[in-house]
């Protein structure tokens, strides 16, 4: 019943969500919107949008337990619908699919996107043209062109930041120094580690040779100590890991996360593989998640901030000069009135851009730098953040989504009177369906209660033409003599 419910809620999220989506989305593929240049921007925006929602309302439910607590505290929705199928995507997939199922993708496609129009716009609007793009027969094409091509690009930018760098092997040389700092400082941490090489069956030599206290025997050489600590410290198992766990705080002073443990140290699966010592100097450069540089400070400039600045700026620009037009024509010419629904559009789109900027980029920045430590990939490696995060989480998402036809309505009188045409259409429609069926069901009901009133008041039924026909049978049979009286003269 609880999964149940988990499966309702999360399915309602989304929904009411995508409500206002859906409803833009018909109105820009009627007839009037449908020759427009900016119909597949738009469309493309609506569509991500509800994406977007989807994968950020799964993943939330897939990291936390949060937003059901109210519900259970005890029960979990790792077992509803939407987390099965998400997880089993997550597991089995492709690497090259995996971007697919992160929420980041979209929102990164939607400022990219937002950034080439206000670019094109601007450009635009520095020529003196009061029209948003020209219609010709090439712009339709370029602007799938353009779509297309943003889409690759945040692609890229995903991909860039999974997890696609490691080493092929464990550094020899630093497994010898865990060797020798185990003989030096944690000399009773030694006997975990001989214990462990007998459960995988290791040689009475190995054993010999990292049993030995003193690591400067003549036994064994350096580079034999080196390769048989290198094969058993690249077993990635809990006595191992808590093996290494320990070395790096008795040594560094630190907890290294068992995440970055198996990055760092035992993941060697990945698409391109490195020099184990090339591969430990690039580690903090590839996957250090703090702000600096690093690939994913790289990837959040590169795919959000600089997007997103560009998008303000490019509509800043291109608002001043529709505002100088405006100044410079006569109140009631069309000129005017198309500059003042530009005008809304840009508007509009600065508000989009603002709350996919909220969205993406900065509520993490600043929530990071309070929970996470200054970390700007932050996820399930900062419970705190998804503890803390949730409400104001669900809230922008929602109204991100919600706001978009409550936006496009406010921008065009074209839009709403469209919008109020397609669901009276929808409406009447509906209203002849219901009636035909209705009907359909009055005209039967009839012609049955006909055929009843028909049967009792007209005709005998079949019960009294039975019980007729059995009294006919029992009934006695009687022969009647007419006799006919003729008067003759004989009788006078």
């Amino acid at each position: 019943m609880f999964i149940e419910s988990c499966t309702w809620i999360t399915f309602s999220l989304i929904f009411i969500g995508s409500l206002g989506n859906i409803l833009c989305i018909c109105v820009f593929l009627r007839k009037r919107f449908r020759s427009s240049i900016l119909t597949p921007f738009f469309v493309a925006l609506l569509i991500t949008d509800c994406i977007y929602l989807m994968f950020r309302v799964i993943k939330l439910l897939y990291y936390q337990e949060t937003l059901f607590e109210h519900f259970s505290s005890q029960l979990s929705c790792s077992l509803s619908l939407f987390i099965r199928i998400y997880s089993s995507f997550a597991r089995n997939a492709p690497q090259i699919l995996i971007p697919l199922s992160h929420y980041e993708l979209y929102i990164r496609f939607t400022l990219i996107l937002m950034a080439s129009l206000a670019i094109q716009r601007a450009y635009d609007m520095c020529r003196i043209s009061f029209r948003l793009i020209k219609r010709n027969s090439s712009s339709r094409s370029l602007s799938f062109i353009l779509i297309i091509s943003t889409f690759i690009i945040a692609y890229l930018l995903e991909f860039f930041g999974l997890s696609i760098f490691c080493s092929y092997e464990l550094s020899s040389k630093t497994t010898y120094q865990w060797y020798t700092y185990l003989h030096k400082n944690l000399s009773n941490e030694t006997i975990s580690l001989i214990n462990f090489m007998r459960n995988q069956s290791a040689s009475e030599k190995d054993i010999n040779c990292i049993s030995n206290n003193n690591y400067n025997n003549l036994s064994c050489t350096h580079e034999e100590i080196a390769h048989i600590t290198r094969h058993y410290f690249d077993i990635h198992q809990r006595p191992i890991v808590e093996l290494i766990r320990k070395i790096h705080f008795s040594s560094i002073g630190t907890k290294i996360a068992r995440n970055e443990l198996r990055l760092k140290y035992h993941y060697h699966t990945c698409l391109v593989r490195l020099q184990p010592d090339l591969f430990l100097k690039l580690f903090d450069v590839l996957y250090s998640r703090t702000l600096g540089f690093n690939r994913y400070t790289l990837i959040l400039v590169i795919g959000s901030i600089i997007p997103s600045i560009i998008t303000i700026l490019g509509n800043t620009i291109s608002l001043r000069w529709i505002l100088n037009i405006r100044n410079s024509v006569y109140e009631h010419s069309a000129i005017f009135r198309r500059t003042d629904e530009t005008r809304r559009v840009i508007i509009i789109i600065t508000v989009e851009c603002l709350l996919a900027v909220i969205n993406s980029w900065l509520v993490d920045i600043i929530l990071s730098i309070v929970f996470c430590k200054w970390s700007v990939a932050i996820g399930d490696d900062c419970p705190e953040f998804l503890e803390h995060y949730h409400p104001l989480l669900a809230f922008f998402d929602l109204l991100n989504s919600m706001s978009n036809i409550v936006l496009y309505c406010f921008a065009t009188k074209r839009f709403r009177r469209e919008l109020e045409c397609m669901l009276k259409g929808w409406i009447n429609t509906i209203r002849q369906i219901l009636k035909i069926i209705f009907k359909c069901e009055w005209t039967n009901s009839s012609i049955r209660r006909k055929k009843f009133h028909d049967e009792h008041s007209n005709g005998p039924t079949e019960t009294s033409l039975q019980l007729f026909k059995s009294s006919k049978r029992f009934s006695k049979k009687y022969d009647y003599i007419k006799i006919k009286i003729v008067s003759t003269p004989d009788m006078i």
